[in-house]
């Protein structure tokens, strides 16, 4: 793909560069401006175009460092406060898309990596798969021509960016936040308690926990450019835009920690609900296990009291020629009552001891 370079003037109109042979107006080559900057270089890249970019940012005058910033080998990039235009942030898109197979909405986290300089800015979008890239030549144009003045400044460029990456962030919240009223119908009117209901769960809670993070590099930019403005000479319309983007970027937080509120109470009564299920289910096993104790304490008294006749009556059937007891007049009353007699004396012993 081919690197796309576009020149903006003051009043917002642009035109295509096909290449940059030097350091342009301004950039980190060429030292600080010495007088307004009346055009901005702007450099929009993607993950495809970081391999080709090398010769060009060398044109650029680009350091080592910001070069690795840009193609994502560096998180930060330490600024030398050279200019007060100098940016390198890196912002954080959220998009949804339906997914109309699992009737859900799946949701996009991407990159959108800034460097600034007087005179330049340079953007690289690393867009997943399915997800649309944003339209950075029409928002730049946009924001530059809503500023008419005699100069035209990276910071306008890097207020506009921000301000596109933050209008997302609404629509993916409203859809967040009927995932989780969704969830918590499941949760509270069907109570029902199962892996399925706390993976989903716990993957809103990781998608919460991605909003905020996403969310705190935008309002960290924010915050020191509505700095710098409000120490320049003459603070204006800039300092008030960028207080705006504060207070839009501070909503959002907002936003983003009543949800983990609610979803953090959710995981506290899915663990509750599950506990007491967890307790209900070792009751009634527990009451099974003594239930069957029990039958088991029954079985065993009936065969030690049903052991002593069987005896007697086994001993006396085995029909020895010389057994006394078979010639005795009396030995099948005595055997009888024997056999009672061991019977209910076993039987009275059980019962006193809640064997039966």
């Amino acid at each position: 793909m081919a690197i796309t370079m576009r020149r903006f003037t003051a009043d917002g109109s642009s035109c295509a560069v096909e290449s940059v042979v030097h350091a342009p107006e301004n950039s980190p080559a060429s030292g600080p401006a010495t007088g307004p900057v009346t055009t901005l270089l702007w450099v929009d890249l993607t993950g495809e175009d970081l391999p080709d970019f090398a010769a060009t940012a060398a044109a650029l005058g680009l350091r080592e460092s910001q070069h690795e910033f840009l193609c994502g080998n560096r998180s930060r990039l330490p600024l030398h406060a050279s200019s007060p235009e100098a940016v390198a942030a890196v912002l954080h898109r959220v998009t949804t898309s339906a997914e109309e197979s699992t009737q859900t909405t799946r949701f996009y986290f991407s990159e959108l990596r800034v460097l600034t300089a007087v005179g330049l800015v340079v953007t690289v979008q690393a867009v997943e798969p399915g997800q649309a890239p944003l339209g950075l030549q029409t928002l730049l144009e946009t924001a530059l021509r809503s500023r008419p003045r005699s100069s035209v400044t990276a910071s306008d460029a890097v207020a506009g960016l921000l301000g596109a990456v933050l209008r997302e962030y609404p629509v993916a919240l409203d859809e967040l936040e009927n995932a989780i009223e969704a969830m918590e119908g499941v949760l509270f009117q069907e109570a029902r308690l199962d892996a399925e209901l706390s993976h989903r769960i716990y993957q809103l809670l990781q998608k919460v926990h991605r909003f905020d993070w996403a969310l705190r590099p935008l309002e960290s930019v924010a915050t020191e450019r509505a700095a710098d403005a409000a120490e320049s000479s003459t603070p204006g319309e800039e300092s008030s835009t960028w207080a705006d983007l504060i207070m839009r970027t501070r909503r959002m937080r907002d936003r983003v920690e009543l949800l983990r509120s609610h979803l953090e109470n959710a995981v506290a009564l899915h663990s509750t609900l599950l506990t007491i299920e967890q307790n209900e289910a070792t009751r009634r096993l527990a009451d099974a296990s003594y239930a069957q104790g029990e039958q088991s304490k029954k079985i065993s008294a009936w065969a030690a009291i049903l052991f002593a006749p069987t005896l007697i009556a086994s001993i006396y059937g085995m029909n020895f020629r010389h057994m006394p007891e078979l010639g005795w007049a009396w030995g099948y009353p005595v055997a009888v009552a024997l056999m009672v007699g061991l019977s209910v004396t076993l039987w009275a012993v059980f019962k006193r001891r809640q064997w039966l």
